[in-house]
């Protein structure tokens, strides 16, 4: 019987044949076990590491104070309500002169002297003396909105000052306006009309802009 014999360049070529092969098997098992490619979509990632900046819209109410942080002062004349009861009218009506003038604002007065504040952030419209109501600071919170501050004493602000809540404006003192010895009228004025002082301090500052 002849024995045969592998030709000298087969054992080679079988040998690459058989490298080959193990080269292709470890290459489709290192492709399987690698992971899918990402999809481009922002859904499948998690929004904490997405370098966004989004926008912050403050919806925390803007508080207001009152004109005033004594606790001795109290309310002489209410604002005049046109629909209000013929009593709480007439509570509200300041006499001058021989004349009832219907209150625009609230009237303010202690027996002692008190500071009047600022009652939101603004800034210094005018300052003016009146015979009447002393000596007057106007406000101006934004373009609609005016706070009005009568019967001031002591007084150092000028127009363009501007001014942050609680800041003191001046003092109360005699006025014409009241018959106790020290007060202030404080008016609220939005888009032309005056409001009453006394729902304008629950109100969000925010919306009367």
């Amino acid at each position: 019987m002849t024995k045969r014999k592998l030709r000298g360049y087969a054992k080679p070529t079988l040998l690459l044949i058989s490298m080959a092969a193990i080269f292709m098997t470890v290459m489709l098992i290192t492709k399987n076990l690698k992971p899918k490619e990402v999809v481009d979509n922002e859904d499948y990632v998690v929004n904490s590491i997405l370098d966004i900046v989004t926008p912050v819209v403050s919806t925390t109410p803007q508080t207001l104070i009152k004109p005033y942080t004594s606790e001795n002062v109290a309310i002489d004349k209410s604002f005049y309500e046109k629909d209000g009861t013929e009593e709480d009218q007439q509570k509200s009506l300041i006499y001058y002169e021989n004349t009832y003038l219907q209150n625009s604002g609230i009237v303010y007065a202690g027996e002692e002297e008190f500071d009047c504040v600022a009652v939101f952030d603004g800034t210094v419209v005018d300052v003016k003396q009146d015979e009447l109501l002393n000596t007057v600071v106007y406000v101006s919170h934004n373009t609609n909105l005016t706070t009005i501050y009568y019967g001031l004493k002591d007084v150092n602000l000028k127009a363009n000052d501007v001014i942050k809540q609680g800041d003191i404006l001046g003092k109360s003192t005699t006025n014409k306006f009241s018959s106790k010895n020290n007060s202030i009228l404080f008016e609220v004025n939005y888009n032309g009309q005056v409001l009453n002082p006394e729902s304008f301090y629950q109100m969000d500052i925010n919306e009367l802009n």
